[in-house]
């Protein structure tokens, strides 16, 4: 597995040497990479010529980084259309563990006497699996002595208007961060997995409990929440009648389920009530339904009994609001998931498979499903250990922002799960059954959750149309290791381990698909079984999972033997899972002396079954036996 936690310096440009350099010249850095002109501000249109780049301490004699820490107040939209990572700056100033994440070296770079001052800055993104060190110089557009772009609530504070600068230097301008989804800033800020969930999926009452339970799992492991309302370009910045606007990012700050017997839900008459608090980051207009700040159901609560559960917020663009109201007016949501992987919590931990990969020329770029050429992308195989799991897929392609210049847009991307042979570790080359198939979407990221018993899976990213190329990430979350891991070769390669090399090399190749097995006696009279199979070929074996209380177990599972010797035959024994000791319930054998017979990939029989564990002297027919699906071919790269 390769290693992503190593940081890389954007453009080359190392913080640390760049500064010495500066001090040891005397002179204050300026950015050859992202200079303080035109250039750096646009690039569709003529930047505005009243524009005037300045350093901190022209703007404010007294200028400091940071003051008083972080806050959600030190984040205002200038006149850039980029409330997105706006939104998602305020959602990062809720936790320290982030922000302390993108500010390397934070307190070495403060206005103060003990450290030298050279106007050179640095911030570190994550993209795609990579954490990037990028250096700026302090010089920002002002108009009239004023910051245009995002600035603080503090005119001396400086800190996140020189985060804005380095973020649009990571796409080439400033202009360039108009319009986006919070999801990707607060990913680029985390390195966390982004979902983006449309409200309107979520339309029943089953779906949007399901949604609660989401939401509240993720705030109370403190992932990063935002929450809009569509708007169409004549919408922007539209006030409803509710108070909330169109085309804003508001950040949810707390999720709460107020439990029966306290003294709100006394005078409510209620079992229970989910809560949302949300904060407009721009402060203004505030939320004016129920259960807003001078609301009567507010005005009902006593301030003890809003301390007592949780209903407070700070009266700076915070309110609360029900989940009812909540899913009505907002149509979408922007949530980065900060993924719990510890070993030693007492909350939900997940195991996390992780892998970088490339679509490409000429075979490694297959597009979606729908087209003939599918498989003809990377394949990853992975494990699901428990009986049940829920799945976190996140798939993330490189951004294409940075080449808006030249008309490049995102691919639609998604993912496929399909289900594997059992012991599948090579390319398949045909399609089992199809588990689980997007989104597709052109977002730089894709998220979905997946319900998979256990087995194995194939998991195949790729864009929707074929041919197209470049980078991705794949991650994905389990209770147990997933195992994630790319099958790279189409058949088994010569002198790939020390087994093979002194054992013979494969020449042919049989599957097989274990379908079911119908009208087995028990092992014991009156009794079910738990049946499963063992697979038996050229001295080696491999078993099916079993099969819970039934005498018609139906496994659908496969298998691919890659044989050295395939005239010998194949058996296949049939046992039942006991908890003492496991129960033998006969054989049946696939002979191989006619092996032109298993050409046919739709041929289905039924296989006898038979006692004495495969003797040849006295053997005896058993009742029942099992459906097969055999296959024979000299062609390893085709199955």
């Amino acid at each position: 597995m390769k290693i992503f936690d190593n940081t890389v310096p954007f453009k080359g440009q190392k913080y640390h040497e760049l500064k010495r350099t500066c001090i040891k010249k005397g002179i204050l850095f300026t950015d050859p990479e992202f200079p303080p002109n035109e250039s750096s501000l646009c690039f569709s249109r003529k930047a505005p010529s009243d524009i005037v780049w300045k350093r901190p301490m022209e703007i404010a004699p007294d200028a400091k980084f940071f003051i008083g820490g972080v806050s959600s107040d030190d984040f205002s939209q200038g006149i850039l259309g980029n409330c997105w990572f706006v939104a998602a700056c305020a959602c990062l100033g809720q936790d320290s563990r982030f922000w302390k994440k993108i500010v390397p070296d934070y307190e070495e770079q403060e206005w103060n006497e003990k450290n030298k001052y050279a106007g050179i800055f640095h911030f570190k993104f994550w993209r795609c699996g990579t954490w990037i060190d990028v250096v700026i110089d302090d010089c920002l557009p002002t108009r009239n002595g004023c910051l245009i772009y995002m600035h603080s609530k503090t005119r001396n504070e400086f800190w996140s208007a020189l985060l804005e600068k380095a973020y649009a230097k990571l796409f080439g301008d400033y202009e360039s961060l108009t319009a986006g989804n919070a999801k990707d800033a607060l990913v680029d800020m985390t390195g966390g997995v982004g979902e983006r969930v449309s409200m309107d999926e979520w339309k029943t009452e089953e779906q949007r409990t399901d949604l609660f339970r989401i939401l509240k799992h993720s705030s109370e492991n403190r992932s990063l929440i935002s929450a809009s309302i569509a708007a169409t370009a004549n919408e922007l910045e539209s006030v409803l009648p509710c108070g909330l606007v169109k085309g804003h990012a508001y950040s949810v700050t707390a999720v709460r389920t107020i439990k029966s017997g306290s003294g709100l839900l006394s005078l409510i008459n209620k079992e229970s009530l989910n809560m949302i608090r949300c904060r407009n980051p721009w402060g203004g207009t505030e939320w004016k339904g129920s259960w807003s700040d001078g609301s009567p159901e507010w005005k009902k609560v006593s301030e003890s009994q809003k301390k007592e559960m949780g209903l407070t917020f700070d009266d700076n663009g915070e309110f609360w609001m029900s989940f009812e109201d909540f899913c009505k007016y907002f149509t979408s949501m922007d949530i980065c998931h900060t993924i719990n992987l510890s070993f030693f919590s007492l909350k939900k931990t997940w195991r996390e498979g992780k892998v970088k990969g490339t679509w490409k020329q000429p075979d490694r770029c297959g597009g979606c499903g729908n087209h003939t050429s599918f498989l003809n992308n990377p394949q990853y195989i992975f494990d699901v250990e428990d009986d049940e799991d829920e799945i976190m897929v996140s798939l993330e392609q490189s951004d294409k922002r940075v080449d808006k210049d030249k008309g490049v847009d995102n691919y639609s991307i998604g993912f496929t799960i399909l289900k594997a042979d059992l012991n599948r570790e090579y390319r398949m080359h045909d399609r089992l059954r199809r588990i689980s198939s997007g989104p597709f979407a052109n977002y730089r990221s894709v998220f979905n959750r997946v319900k998979l018993q256990k087995g194995r899976y194939l998991i195949i990213p790729s864009t929707f149309d074929p041919g197209s190329v470049g980078d991705f990430i794949l991650r994905m979350y389990a209770s147990s290791n997933p195992n994630l891991s790319e099958l790279v070769y189409d058949e088994p390669q010569s002198g790939m381990c020390c087994a093979q090399i002194y054992s013979r090399k494969p020449v042919a190749v049989t599957q097989i698909t274990i379908a079911k097995a119908e009208d087995i006696q028990p092992p014991e009279r009156g009794k079910s079984s738990n049946p499963y199979c063992i697979i038996k070929w050229e001295g080696k074996t491999l078993r099916t999972l079993p099969e819970k209380d039934t005498l018609n177990p139906g496994w659908n599972e496969r298998v691919t033997l890659y044989r050295s010797n395939p005239n010998k035959d194949i058996i296949i024994e049939l046992w039942n899972q006991n908890i003492i000791t496991d129960q033998f319930m006969g054989f049946a054998t696939i002979p191989m002396e006619k092996k032109q017979e298993y050409t046919s990939r739709i041929t289905m029989r039924k296989y006898n079954l038979f006692e004495n564990k495969g003797e040849k002297e006295g053997v005896v027919q058993k009742p029942g036996g099992l459906w097969l699906k055999v296959i024979h071919t000299d062609d390893m790269s085709s199955v």
